[in-house]
Order: C-alpha cells, then sequence, then structure tokens
C-alpha cells in the first residue's frame, strides 16, 4: 500500500470515527449538548483534527443526517422486493415501527422535525430519491396500490394516502417512545397497537366511498421523479 493510499484510507476511518462518536452524542443527548470540543475529547483528538473534516457543528449533524436518513432509505427499498403493493405497504409500516422502536432518540432526530432545528428534511436528502428518501419509497408503494385499484377514493390523492399511513404509524410509535410507568393507561402491547393501526388504516382506505373534503390542491400531483425513483419502480414492474 502507497503512503497516499494509507493516507486516505486514515483519514477516511478517522471521518466514520467522528461520524459514529457525534451520532451517540447527538441521540443520546440532544443536539444542544453536542459540541466540537466535547466530542473531541471523546474520541481523544483535537478539535483541530476534527475541523479538518468538518467546518462546523451544523456541518457535522448534517453529514450524520444524512448518512443515517440514507442508511434507512437502503432498508426501506428491500420492502419493494415484492410485487404485491399492500404487502408493500406493510412491509413499510413495519421497517419504520421497529427503527422508531429499537431507535428511539435516532428516531427522533430523524423525524421529529424540531429536534434538530436548523435542517428541513428536504436539505437532507434528494427529494424523490428512493436511494436517499425514504418518503419517495412510500409514494412508491402507494402509487403502485393506486395502479392496482387499491383505495378507490383515493385515486387523485397519493400523497394524501402517503400522509395518513405515515401520521398514523408516527403517532403510535411517538406515543410508545414518550409513555412511561406512571401513566395510568392499560397499554395494549406494541406490537398489537402497529400491526392493528395499519390494518385499520388499509381497511379504512379501502372502504372510503368518497373523499371527507373537497379534492382541491396539488397533492394530486405526481411528485418529481427522478432516475433513482424509476429504477425502484422498475423493480415493482
Amino acid at each position: 500500500m502507497g503512503v497516499v493510499e494509507r493516507r486516505e484510507r486514515e483519514k477516511a476511518a478517522l471521518r466514520r470515527k467522528i461520524l459514529d462518536a457525534g451520532r451517540e452524542i447527538l441521540v443520546d443527548e440532544g443536539y444542544q449538548a453536542l459540541t466540537m470540543r466535547k466530542l473531541a475529547e471523546k474520541i481523544e483528538y483535537t478539535p483541530g483534527a476534527l475541523y479538518i473534516h468538518f467546518p462546523d457543528k451544523d456541518a457535522l449533524v448534517r453529514a450524520i443526517c444524512q448518512s443515517d436518513m440514507q442508511e434507512f432509505a437502503q432498508r426501506c427499498l428491500a420492502a419493494l422486493a415484492t410485487s404485491e403493493p399492500m404487502e408493500q405497504l406493510r412491509a413499510l409500516a413495519r421497517l419504520y415501527a421497529r427503527f422508531a422502536l429499537e431507535h428511539p432518540q435516532q428516531y427522533k432526530v430523524l423525524f421529529v422535525l424540531d429536534s434538530v432545528p436548523q435542517f428541513a428534511h428536504d436539505d437532507l436528502v434528494e427529494r424523490g430519491n428512493p436511494e436517499t428518501d425514504a418518503y419517495a419509497i412510500l409514494e412508491i408503494a402507494v402509487s403502485n396500490a393506486l395502479a392496482a385499484g387499491h383505495f378507490p377514493a383515493f385515486q387523485k390523492r397519493p400523497q394524501l394516502v402517503a400522509q395518513l399511513m405515515w401520521a398514523g404509524m408516527h403517532g403510535v410509535v411517538s406515543i410508545e417512545n414518550r409513555r412511561h410507568d406512571g401513566m395510568k393507561i392499560p397499554f395494549e402491547p406494541i406490537e398489537l397497537r402497529v400491526e392493528a393501526m395499519f390494518e385499520t388504516m388499509l381497511a379504512g382506505l379501502s372502504a372510503c366511498a368518497s373523499l371527507p373534503v373537497a379534492s382541491s390542491g396539488p397533492s394530486s400531483e405526481k411528485a418529481p421523479v427522478t432516475s433513482g425513483a424509476s429504477r425502484a419502480r422498475s423493480r415493482t414492474a
């Protein structure tokens, strides 16, 4: 191995170490607790070594979130492996819930919109590209379901379907992540709540004869499709 190649590998290894340590502080202690000095102490490097890779804290947090968003999107792409649209939607719901429940702090960073106030979701991903944008994968699965004749009342409102499904699953997992022993509510098992919520949404969307409000607004328009989205759709053909 040449000197240049070895230095590049060492540089990449240090960058991964910085990202991993920064993520740990971010998800365990929150955005305000993460400082470049604290991170440098954690990995036993000088702050100057960190600034070679990231010019400031916001650049570091952005890199962490972008990396995690992309990893989550890659997991979700697996849900499109089946050709049955309703099974695609079920698989996405379970993946979303599993991630939220197994990584509650990381979920908060990525999906609770005010947890990292400096960044909007669309600043962190290439909107519409399922290689990086998990919401784009949900859009594809919803479009597949509508094309197969499911949810007839919502044929011109794919965004409404996607956002209702996201809201329903977000509600279930957020309540679970926030509940504590002092709450005097006899909670049913979370696995049952996840499955029941999604099956109820599917049944309700299927049974709905007409929209409860006028079909107006921009959501009937198709979202921009990138080459990545086209590739993902081709997997379900």
